[in-house]
């Protein structure tokens, strides 16, 4: 790997935690402000209803103006949210930050995979893309797992993380600016692809979409609500252990790769589905036996097996499609992902009318009964995965007669 690649890997890593140290906080801020489940999941959706038509546009954005132009900005975006944070004494400044956060990832997120990449050598640039996967979702989980230590442990808990990943960022800003450019600038064209290509819409539809949206519909669970039933619920006071559970949930999937990363698209996404929904249950037990240790267990399992499900989902919209198809059915893939993260405000809310528990078991029964069609419906549609193959060229001669 390049000097190039390991600098990218480095910003990236470092900005990725920026996003999720909130995660920990989130008893904090219950308190602190007087928020309630609901409130609180608004808050946390509230980045994800940013970062989707961000990242539709930054993408392609980033091929004609050059990586360090949209990378830089993003950075800066996530340097001003934690600024933001670090500051924050009333709600509508959380808010703020969050929007800011949202902006950050989406101009971020694909760009800085790429960078990795790009600066890998030919022979080099499959190591490279895991490289930068596992960055995305160790840092993802390193943000929450440190956050929730220094919260607990440190002087102004609400405040305190977010210094420090100032403190960081300046680190990865050095690593941006000293690494090469690699993409010329071109003339501008903003352009949003998305959407299935023919013949692909029922496979979707019924196994592919369903997949991500359960995925991010159980990693949103766990890190906006399931916070808040580890404190009230089980009654435990150290958030460094709400913390750990953040870093299972978004770090775990980092690892996913290069455990089981020869492991079949199509079984990758079926296996993960049913040990992520099954898991959920755990959740759920762990008010009745009392302990918080089946929630961390869950969360290990239901991060290891996500990634199984963005795995498996990624190569299958990569190998079963032309290249020129292959963008806008990974934008849809990952639209329905980020659409999983939206009922959260519901759960939220049916947690303040109903209680935690009542609320979990809700989420998990859905969680049940949607990885169940992904299986049982979809699994029969989508029978297996079909690589598309490029049909050969014409012969010279053939084409000289027809056009003759």
């Amino acid at each position: 790997m390049t000097s190039g690649s390991w600098k990218a890997f480095l910003a990236l890593l470092v900005f990725t935690m920026g996003t999720s140290i909130i995660t920990p906080l989130i008893p904090l801020y219950a308190e602190r402000f007087d928020l309630g489940a609901g409130m609180l999941t608004l808050l946390f959706a509230t980045y994800t209803a940013t970062v989707v038509p961000v990242m539709l546009v930054m993408g392609n954005l980033s091929d004609r103006i050059g990586r360090k132009s949209v990378m830089l900005p993003a950075m800066a975006a996530i340097s001003a949210a934690s600024l933001v944070f670090a500051l924050a004494d009333s709600v509508p400044l959380l808010f703020v930050g969050r929007v800011l956060q949202g902006m950050a990832i989406g101009g971020f997120l694909g760009v800085g995979a790429a960078f990795v990449v790009d600066h890998a050598r030919p022979e080099r640039r499959h190591a490279a893309a895991m490289l930068a996967s596992v960055g995305f979702r160790l840092g993802f989980g390193l943000g929450p797992g440190l956050a929730g230590i220094v919260a607990q442990y440190a002087s102004d808990p609400i405040h305190r993380p977010f210094e420090g990943h100032l403190a960081l960022m300046a680190l990865a800003f050095a690593a941006i600016l000293l690494a090469p450019e690699t993409v010329p600038r071109r003339r501008v064209r903003v352009e949003v692809r998305i959407g299935v290509p023919e013949g692909q819409a029922r496979g979707f539809a019924t196994f592919l979409g369903p997949a991500g949206f359960l995925m991010s519909f159980l990693d949103a669970a766990l890190l906006a609500v399931v916070p808040l039933y580890i404190v009230q619920t089980l009654e435990v006071r150290n958030v460094a252990i709400v913390g750990l559970v953040g870093f299972l949930i978004l770090g775990m999937g980092g690892f996913t790769p290069l455990v089981l990363g020869r492991l079949e698209p199509r079984r990758a996404v079926i296996a993960g589905i049913c040990v992520s929904a099954v898991a959920s249950l755990l959740v759920v037990a762990a008010a009745a036996a009392d302990t918080v240790a089946l929630v961390v267990l869950a969360a290990a399992l239901i991060g290891f097996t996500n990634g199984l499900i963005l795995q498996g989902g990624t190569a299958i919209c990569g190998i079963t499609v032309p290249l020129q198809d292959r963008g806008k059915l990974v934008s849809a893939f990952y639209m329905c992902c980020y659409a999983g993260t939206t009922p959260i405000v519901g759960l939220g809310y049916l947690a303040g009318a109903i209680g935690l528990t009542g609320a979990l078991a809700i989420w998990s029964g859905v969680a049940l009964a949607l990885g169940a069609f992904v299986v049982g419906v979809g699994g029969r549609v989508f029978r297996r995965v079909v690589p598309y193959v490029e049909p050969p060229p014409a012969p010279a001669a053939r084409l000289e007669e027809a056009a003759a």
